[in-house]
């Protein structure tokens, strides 16, 4: 491969992965807008959690779909409209004037990104050399943890400036300048395609074949207990835990928030390289699942001081980055024709606790208190916080018991 094939290829994937991080800054948002949005749209701790939520409910259900779509449309005008709908949905969002009009618009954002992950690991398949598909699956990952980075930092500041309507509506317009980047630079395929697609087989489903594969959905299963710590904890309820654990230091919270995507940011793409050049892709899995069971309990339970956490932070983020090798894994187990939509399925898993953990959590603690998010004490985020670490104990299940081949690159 040519070094301007190279450039090319990096320039495609960097802007297509753009609205992934869009994606993500926008699905942990609602962390930084508890306290207003319950006042503006008068909803208790239950409704924060599916308000939140709501985004990944949808998001899930058209993972399918969504991956079907990839493979067989051009890749550039499906993202290109992803963006502008992803930008209809901010902007309604901005202007709900209820509960129902905003989780409407919520679940719109989620059909908009539904199609964002796998079309950017398609693109990356068809620029680059297959050997490099680990490494480079975990830059497109790093890429969209960085919006989950930004968030704590930008919104934040948008809504000093704006207000939580007005931040969401410079965020939606932010959409529409990305759909215009993505007709202008990004292409489906270089001309001479690294990794020639059989246009007949992606359009044969060989349905029974995935269902059936049983290490396929051990791999699914790792993916949704390795990230739910990214998108139940980091994604909404580490915010008024450290707020509760570190009174007046909400400056160094959003920092501490901060470090769990941008650990995960550089956890994705070293791990990756780890497993491309050792090919342990288990062992690496396996490896970095206990570390990060042991570092999330010890965010959870210890007595550290707040220096101390954002290191711990840190680390939860890099080793939960591991959950970008299901990818990888999930190509070596099906079949060539059916590899856009299992990856679609993989990442849907991989996003399933956020609808299932933080309403779930948001119940738990308004179980605790009668009284609101001010009543709560840090013992009941901890009981509550126990579901996590239940889901962690669940992925080291899986992998404990996945075994895969190691593929021979080219």
């Amino acid at each position: 491969m040519s070094g301007i094939s190279w450039f090319r290829g990096m320039v495609v994937c960097a802007i297509a992965t753009l609205f992934c991080t869009y994606q993500f800054m926008l699905q942990g948002a609602l962390s930084f807008m508890v306290p207003e949005l319950m006042h503006s749209l008068s909803l208790d701790l239950t409704e924060i959690g599916f308000l939140s939520s709501g985004f990944l409910y949808i998001y899930i259900l058209f993972q399918v779909p969504g991956g079907m779509a990839a493979d067989h449309f051009c890749l550039r005008k499906l993202l290109a409209i992803s963006c502008l709908l992803m930008a209809l949905a901010i902007y309604w969002f901005s202007i709900a004037g209820n509960y129902t009009e905003a989780l409407m618009a919520r679940g719109l954002m989620g059909i908009a990104t539904s199609p964002a992950i796998v079309v950017c690991m398609t693109l990356v398949a068809r620029w680059f050399p297959e050997r490099w598909f680990p490494v480079m699956s975990g830059m497109v990952e790093s890429s969209a943890l960085v919006g989950g980075a930004m968030g704590p930092i930008l919104i934040p500041m948008l809504m000093d400036h704006s207000g939580w309507r007005g931040s969401m509506e410079e965020l939606a317009y932010f959409g529409v300048w990305l759909s215009v980047l993505v007709i202008l630079f990004v292409r489906d395929a270089p001309e001479a395609t690294v990794n020639p697609v059989n246009k007949e087989a992606s359009k044969v489903y060989d349905w029974p074949s995935l269902i059936c594969n049983s290490g396929f959905w051990l791999c699914c299963f790792y993916g949704f207990g390795v990230f739910v710590v990214i998108n139940s904890f980091a994604g909404l309820w580490c915010v008024p835990f450290f707020h509760e654990r570190f009174p007046g230091e909400s400056v160094r919270v959003r920092e501490a928030v901060s470090l769990i995507y941008i650990g995960a940011a550089v956890g994705a793409p070293l791990l990756g390289l780890l497993s491309s050049l050792t090919r342990m892709t288990r062992g690496v899995m396996l490896t970095s699942c206990i570390v990060l069971i042991m570092a999330t309990i010890y965010a959870f339970f210890s007595g550290c001081t707040l220096d101390g956490m954002c290191y711990c932070c840190f680390g939860i983020g890099f080793f939960a980055g591991a959950y970008m090798l299901v990818f990888g894994q999930v190509r070596k187990l099906v079949p060539e024709s059916m590899e856009g939509v299992a990856m679609a399925t993989a990442n849907g898993f991989m996003l399933l606790g956020g609808p299932l953990m933080q309403p779930l959590i948001g119940f738990l603690l308004g179980n605790q208190s009668e009284h609101g998010l001010e009543t709560l004490a840090l013992e009941h985020y901890q009981m509550a916080f126990l579901v996590i670490v239940g889901c962690q104990l669940l992925a080291l299940l899986c992998i404990y018991k996945l075994r895969v081949e190691v593929c021979d690159y080219p």
